[in-house]
């Protein structure tokens, strides 16, 4: 079983496809039953597609690297996710 905070933080890797089949399958599982994750999932998925897609810039490999890890860290840190577990 997979909780929310192991969702929030495996989902850079799962947008890049980059889980391990047992994982993705347990992360697609909860995303299919917590509101909560949705949400940030698509969020997440939004803001990647927007900045991938709009080519209105480019940044180096090191910035991307850095601000992931810090959106990932405010993410982890400001957001009261509950300890829900699948059923």
């Amino acid at each position: 079983m997979i909780s929310c905070k192991d969702v929030v933080a495996a989902l850079s890797d799962y947008l890049d496809d980059d889980l391990s089949p047992e994982t993705k399958s347990e992360l697609e599982a909860h995303l299919a039953e917590c509101r909560t994750c949705q949400v940030i999932y698509d969020s997440m998925h939004k803001s990647v597609r927007l900045v991938t897609e709009s080519r209105s810039f480019d940044l180096s490999e090191s910035v991307t690297e850095r601000l992931l890890a810090k959106i990932h860290s405010r993410l982890q840190s400001n957001l009261e996710l509950p300890d829900r577990e699948d059923p």
